[in-house]
């Protein structure tokens, strides 16, 4: 299926048309409003003419914050903007580009280059590497798509065939720009942007709905399980309608935490395997029939492949296929089968009846009592509502929070696992939506990009920023512990009055944690609550997860 994305924007007109303000016109379209990134001389045009087109390139401390930042707001707007100069900026985001092309985000990465005169007789410029390509060469192993714009006749073509393939696909793409194209006339497009969707097979997709819904008719338990890619192919809606008016209880892998609300009725949290609660395990697995909708069966989605879900009990719906058990309808998308699904379950009056919630207690601090990893999880599940995302990095936080129910997004890179993303993600995410960004980071992830703390305030991002110190690499001292899991101590409650804006704090005790978080949410300023937890004492999640994989050693 194939899908115009001019939307309510007029007919396109060749008059003064350049790079910028065609790029600009097609960010717009996407409700792009903003990008980020660091300039550097080659990229210093390009910078200046997309702010004269009145799109701004948010400042970070560091192209990997940029483009961490970039990929938190194409997670919640469904396509994001990373620029930086050539070179050494560049190949500074690669990481995070990476990290896009695993987890399926449509992240844009801009990079200025020298001009395509400078280039004549191979010149030794500054930030080059082998070849005037290196840089081109290696995001073609991380992008889905890649061009540089060094004709002006085709251009405007080049950066639609970019954009629509980045969406068709859900991954990353590149997009190189000589300094001296900047400002250069360019032809104008040959039509609409047009966004290519999986194909579908319409007799196949009839099919398959009937399949899939004679196997929920007999079902008594069945259950939900809500994967990323329903998220990037937006369909959000779509599941919570189908769930509630079927009345079937939802999880979510841990790709997707917060994609269905975590605090509905219907919601049982994060599935992950032996990384969830015994009660969540049990009603996963324990279901008579699973759907499964865009779930990616990664090892941390599936908790180190602890995962047990039978396939005769299946219906797993991926990108391009719906499979029933043990039959495949080729060319039957997500995208296509869920609202089929949802639409047929009506037409049926197909309703089941849920088995009661999975109780959560309450969070009641205790006097005197040390702050432990659990503890900060339920202090601040108690402290937040749905004005408030989270952000979590990778390691004890990821694992713990699966028993921390989000009440709204939660991003984090769950699956490529690249400590370091959480604090400037939070930037993206708050220049993407109304909500408040909390992120959720251990010491070690902080001492690699905290100082994009100051990104975040200097851009108006109130982030609350929970730091969980439990002195070095605490996830993987119970695999094998030695001087290399050991790190410098960063007294990260001083940083806001070393940035001039926010305030820190410095708590130990569960009371100390209460009120401190209590008067972060409270306030509209960058918040830093640094978290002394007990060396060595792992959250219930990662103990689950560790006797989990001991039983298969």
């Amino acid at each position: 299926m194939t899908v115009s994305g001019a939307g309510m924007f007029p007919p396109m007109s060749s008059a003064d048309l350049n790079i910028a303000s065609h790029l600009v016109r097609r960010f717009r379209e996407r409700g792009v409003d903003c990008g980020f990134g660091i300039v550097g001389d080659f990229a210093l045009r390009l910078f200046g003419a997309l702010e004269d087109e009145g799109f701004p390139i948010h400042v970070t401390c560091d192209e990997q914050g940029a483009a961490f930042a970039a990929d938190a707001y194409a997670r919640l707007r469904g396509f994001g903007v990373a620029a930086a100069t050539y070179g050494v900026g560049g190949l500074k985001m690669a990481n995070a580009v990476a990290g896009a092309w695993a987890e399926q985000v449509p992240l844009l990465m801009l990079s200025g280059a020298p001009g395509v005169a400078e280039r004549k007789g191979e010149p030794l410029l500054h930030h080059r590497v082998k070849d005037f390509d290196t840089q081109l060469r290696v995001f073609s192993d991380l992008t889905v798509i890649q061009e540089v714009l060094d004709n002006p006749h085709t251009a405007a073509d080049q950066i639609d065939a970019v954009i629509s393939r980045m969406i068709s696909d859900q991954r990353p793409g590149y997009i190189e720009v000589p300094r001296d194209m900047v400002g250069v006339a360019i032809a104008p497009p040959s039509g609409d942007l047009q966004i290519s969707l999986p194909p579908v097979d319409s007799e196949r997709l009839a099919a398959a709905v009937e399949d899939a819904l004679e196997q929920l008719i007999r079902a008594d338990r069945p259950v939900i399980l809500a994967g990323a890619l329903a998220w990037r192919r937006g369909l959000g809606e779509h599941l919570k309608d189908f769930a509630e008016h079927v009345h079937i209880q939802v999880a979510t892998s841990g790709l997707a935490k917060g994609f269905f609300p975590e605090r509905h009725p219907l919601s049982l949290g994060v599935y992950m395997g032996a990384v969830s609660s015994e009660e969540v395990v049990e009603r996963v697995e324990g279901a008579d029939e699973i759907i499964s909708f865009g779930v990616l069966s990664t090892d941390l989605n599936m908790g180190g492949f602890t995962a047990n879900l039978a396939q005769r009990k299946m219906i797993e719906v991926t990108d391009t296929d719906v499979t029933v058990g043990l039959r495949t309808y080729a060319h039957v998308p997500l995208w296509a089968f869920l609202p089929a699904l949802e639409e047929a379950a009506r037409v049926h009056r197909l309703d089941k009846t849920p088995l009661p919630q999975p109780v959560h207690t309450p969070f009641v601090p205790v006097a005197e009592a040390q702050a432990t990893v659990e503890r900060v999880m339920a202090a601040v599940s108690a402290a937040i509502d749905d004005r408030h995302g989270l952000l979590v990095d990778p390691g004890e936080c990821l694992f713990a929070s699966v028993d921390l129910p989000a009440p709204a997004w939660s991003l984090a890179s769950a699956y490529y696992a690249t400590m370091g993303y959480a604090v400037p993600a939070a930037l993206g995410a708050g220049k993407a939506d109304s909500r408040r960004p909390v992120v959720l980071v251990g010491d070690g992830a902080f001492a690699m990009t905290g100082m994009e703390a100051a990104a975040v305030a200097f851009h108006g991002v109130p982030a609350i920023i929970v730091i969980v110190d439990n002195g070095g690499y605490g996830t993987q001292r119970p695999m094998l512990d030695g001087p290399f899991n050991d790190i410098p101590s960063l007294a990260a409650e001083h940083l806001p009055a070393v940035f001039g804006r926010g305030r820190g704090w410095l708590v130990s005790t569960e009371e100390e944690l209460a009120s401190a978080l209590a008067a972060a949410v409270a306030s509209d300023q960058l918040e830093i609550v640094r978290v002394l937890v007990p060396r060595g004492l792992v959250s219930a999640a990662l103990a689950r997860l560790t006797g989990a994989l001991a039983k298969r050693v």
